[in-house]
């Protein structure tokens, strides 16, 4: 008897047979009815679909015969694996090979064998589909072609089984990291841990890792082992000397089924820890290789590491990846919003009416002596801090915002930690939401310090200013009348000094008005005296208004009457002041015999009125300060040109309360373009 040969790939050979998830499973008619067929075509006693495993042979179908399985040194099926053609043995007694093999002298004395080769998609031999008789025959070309037949038909149920456990293996892959990306109790290290003892279980695996990879220190961040060993969080190892060290090396998921035959079994970590299978997949963090997920056993990896297992490995990867980035991202937004002067905050208004603060920051405990947990469930304890004069203000605000999804701005005074009220201001920018709640995103600071500073500044410069003007206004009438002659002829040296003592009192005169305006506007004293009126008559008032000025400097002011019949709703005499306060600017920045465009352009709800002009542009770092009080540009170009710096801040006080807008648009060097927006309708009461 000779016993069968082993095939030069058997090892692979093995894995596959393995992966094919066929072995020692119950019988199932799509193979018996195979074999029942065969039997009955070629009327034969026996028929088998044998699996070729180590040491034995296993019959998944078996018709005609008892047993499931018989040794492997006596198998016929052995032989027929060797090869791709169909194996015949047309009478065993006379073959040197079997005539003494206990299968062909006892039961179930095999005399005609033949034998097709069954193999997987990947082209491994597992087994055979064979036919046995008791008595010898001969076996034709045709007979074999026909048994071919029969074998391809097993051959596609197992193509149908292999992809069937695909799918069902990627199913239950997608499965387990759907379930684990779902879980969002606990910490990121508690969420870690669970993802790794959960896929370490369905690797079948003993050790889970997720490491950090910094210069060539490896650092185990979080770890699972199914037998615990001196492995600890926080431990670190030389980078060459672990098998991340080849994960690293090729940046793509590494898979090592057994080591010890692999071309790595010199590695140093095989030498100290005896990891036999390995896999592992890189966590990349902002494209820059943070570090691995990785699981090992000391044994080795049977069947081989599936691409499902890899992709599941990668996947997991990923989602550790993202998991850390959140980490990292809230410690900074933590780190800021701990740092940040009053409050953040997120505030929702929901279509009953009722309001909650989803998100604040710690600085509520500060601004309204209240938890950020009690805020998230009801917002009325943070209302009801608010000063009752206040309180209106604050609510029509909100409630206006939210109509017109418009940024909320407002200042208002709230009851402090000591009983006091102190003035506080607050931001936010509304979105609606797909429920029609309006969600807002803000901060609120509290500005008491600064608003007593700034009334106390107010106060200052208006009683400066008043103090001012009366002997101002004496000394100007006075230097008048001494320029214009009127008591007499000067002297050509006296009437120059004269005149320039003129000039520089009108330029004060002009500061101080300004000074008023402004406190006046801060301070809400200022008359305004809104209707529905045209426009046309105050641009051109204004241009006329400042003829005198641009002649003497040979600017010509260029009118585009695009809309000479609308109407707006605007107060002219402030309207005229911020217009003439462009048109100043547009000037004092133009050279001599340069144009000056006005034009306007018509809003859905709103007009805008343009002054285009060709001078100096406004400088990218002043753009940000330009509305401001005293603001000037800090340069050589503009330095010289007489202005107190209120004009702009003059004008964006008048429009907003007036209900419209100022802003413009500029390239340094290019000119500029500022406009005034005025609404077309009257606000709702």
């Amino acid at each position: 008897m000779r016993t069968p040969d082993r095939p030069q790939n058997e090892t692979l050979r093995l894995s596959a047979l393995e992966a094919a998830q066929l072995l020692d499973t119950p019988p199932e008619e799509r193979f018996d009815r195979i074999t029942r067929l065969a039997a009955k075509t070629f009327a034969v006693p026996i028929c088998l679909v044998s699996l070729i495993d180590r040491d034995r042979q296993w019959f998944k179908s078996c018709y005609g015969l008892g047993v499931r399985e018989t040794a492997r040194d006596i198998s016929f099926c052995g032989h027929a694996i060797l090869g791709a053609d169909t194996f015949v043995v047309e009478n065993a007694l006379q073959d040197e090979r079997f005539a003494d093999n206990p299968l062909v002298t006892g039961e179930p004395s095999i005399r005609f064998y033949a034998g097709a080769p069954l193999e997987d998609r990947n082209g491994f031999r597992l087994g055979t589909l064979c036919l046995i008789d008791r008595k010898p025959r001969t076996f034709s070309s045709d007979d074999q072609k026909t048994l071919r037949d029969f074998a391809d038909l097993v051959e596609r149920e197992f193509q149908y089984q292999e992809l069937g456990t695909y799918y069902a293996e990627r199913t239950q892959a997608l499965n387990i990291l759907n379930d684990i990306s779902l879980d969002s109790s606990g910490s990121v290290s508690e969420r870690i841990n669970r993802a790794l003892a959960i896929a370490a279980q369905y690797l079948k695996l003993e050790t889970a890792i997720v490491s950090n990879i910094t210069g060539g220190v490896y650092t185990v961040l979080w770890h699972h082992e199914r037998h615990p060993t001196s492995l600890e969080n926080g431990i670190t190892f030389p980078l060459e000397q672990t098998y991340c060290s080849l994960l690293a090396a090729q940046g793509s998921v590494l898979a090592i089924n057994h080591m010890g035959r692999s071309r790595f079994s010199e590695h140093p970590c095989y030498q100290q820890f005896q990891l036999e299978s390995y896999l592992a997949a890189p966590v990349w963090i902002d494209d820059e290789l943070f570090g691995t997920v990785n699981f090992s056993s000391t044994i080795p990896r049977r069947p081989v590491f599936t691409e499902t297992e890899k992709t599941f490995v990668n996947l997991l990867g990923r989602w550790i990846a993202d998991l850390i980035q959140q980490q990292k991202h809230t410690e900074v937004f933590d780190k800021l919003v701990a740092n940040a002067p009053g409050m953040l905050y997120q505030y929702r208004l929901w279509p009953d009416g009722h309001s909650t603060f989803p998100y604040t920051s710690g600085g509520i405990q500060a601004i309204y002596q209240i938890s950020a947990e009690q805020a998230a469930k009801d917002a009325s304890p943070a209302f009801e801090r608010i000063h009752p004069d206040d309180l209106p203000i604050v609510a029509d605000s909100i409630q206006s915002s939210a109509e017109n999804l418009t940024p909320w701005i407002q200042k208002y005074r709230i009851r402090w930690k000591d009983d006091s009220w102190h003035w506080v201001e607050g931001k936010a920018r509304p979105e609606r939401l797909p429920d029609d709640s309006v969600l807002w995103h803000g901060y609120i600071v509290d500005i008491d310090e600064r608003h007593k500073i700034e009334e106390m500044k107010s106060q200052f410069i208006s009683t400066v200013s008043h103090e001012l003007r009366t002997p101002l206004t004496s000394i100007a009438g006075s230097l008048g009348l001494l320029n214009s002659s009127s008591l007499g002829p000067l002297p050509e040296k006296a009437e120059q000094m004269v005149s320039i003592a003129l000039r520089n009192a009108e330029q004060l005169k002009h500061l101080i008005n300004d000074l008023l305006d402004i406190e006046k506007l801060v301070s809400g004293r200022m008359a305004m005296h809104p209707a529905r009126q045209p426009v046309t008559p105050v641009i051109e008032e204004s241009i006329e208004r400042m003829a005198p000025y641009l002649e003497s400097r040979q600017i010509q002011v260029v009118y585009q009457q695009d809309h000479p019949d609308i109407t707006a709703w605007f107060d002219p005499q402030r309207l005229s002041q911020a217009l003439n306060n462009l048109l100043s600017n547009a000037a004092k920045f133009s050279a001599e015999g340069a144009s000056i465009a006005v034009s306007t352009r018509l809003l859905p709800d709103h007009l805008r009125i343009l002054v285009t002009d060709q001078g100096t542009g406004i400088p990218d770092s002043f753009r940000s300060r330009i509305f401001q009080k005293f603001a000037q540009a800090d340069s050589s170009s503009t330095r010289g040109r007489q202005g107190t710096g209120l004009g702009l801040a003059i004008t964006r006080e008048i429009m907003i309360q007036m209900g419209g807008s100022v802003d413009f648009e500029s390239t340094e060097g290019e000119g500029a373009t500022f406009w005034l927006e005025i609404p077309l309708e009257p606000p709702e009461p």
